[in-house]
């Protein structure tokens, strides 16, 4: 019987000041930490000198065989040992995190857990650059999408939902090394080339970099700028919008 509690927990896009208080308490009294490679380590900084800390993650696709069976027995394991258990993620548990799957092992598992939120990398992160994924009169709606796959060096076809409904902010997960097949597909089926795309590696962190340029040309101008995984791809009238303000914004000194 479990005598503990995991604890999903986001640490949200990357920069540290972006964990949410509740985050950083349960950091605080975590006993034990399974923190994913693209966790900012300084958010680490929020758990005690004796927690132990556990790297657990992997970047760019380069899972291995049973991964996430091996994590979940890792987590079983630890909650027979230490009362506060805790699964960090980038960005929100449950949005990409495979947060349902982990529920689903501990539900069956009759582990006790509880989900602390994280800032989205894909709505939450872009509104740091102040890019809205939504905006009335350019977008009534925002699709989220993943462009990791298990195999395979092509991207797989689009939803028709996403290939025919134009008034629409599209948000690409993990697609740098599919963003050429992505615009391909979307100007295949009726995108027209000038259509505004922005790709933003790293984030939140010091060394991010964004890169705008019509949906034609975007898969050029991401080489051109060496971006580098984590990135996301958004194509649609917000990212035209978002250019516009950029050029037009005065920043005051930051609070």
């Amino acid at each position: 019987m479990a005598i503990g509690k995991v604890y999903l927990v986001g640490a949200g896009p990357g920069a540290p000041d972006l964990l949410t208080i509740r985050a950083a308490t349960v950091l605080s009294r975590a006993e034990i930490v399974f923190y994913d490679a693209l966790v900012n380590k300084e958010v680490l900084t929020h758990c005690r000198p004796e927690c132990t800390l556990v790297p657990v993650g992997t970047r760019c696709g380069r899972t291995t065989p049973y991964r996430q069976e091996s994590i979940h027995r890792m987590l079983a394991e630890a909650v027979q040992q230490h009362s506060a258990v805790v699964r960090l993620k980038g960005g929100d548990p449950c949005l990409f995190g495979r947060g349902g799957e982990d529920v689903e092992f501990l539900t069956a598992e009759k582990i006790p857990w509880e989900i602390v939120p994280g800032i989205s990398v894909g709505v939450g992160g872009l509104s740091l650059l102040g890019l809205p994924v939504t905006h009335r009169g350019l977008a009534s709606s925002v699709t989220l999408i993943t462009g990791s796959r298990e195999s395979g060096d092509t991207f797989e076809a689009l939803p028709a939902t996403v290939l025919h409904h134009t008034g629409q902010t599209l948000v690409f997960y993990m697609s740098l090394r599919y963003v050429a097949d992505i615009a391909q597909q979307l100007i295949q089926h009726g995108r027209t080339p000038d259509t505004y795309a922005l790709c933003v590696s790293w984030l939140s962190y010091p060394q991010q970099k964004v890169v705008t340029a019509p949906l034609s040309h975007i898969h050029t101008a991401v080489a051109d700028a060496k971006l580098e995984a984590p990135a996301l791809l958004v194509v649609g009238d917000v990212v035209g919008f978002w250019q516009q303000i950029q050029a037009k914004r005065v920043d005051l000194e930051e609070v």
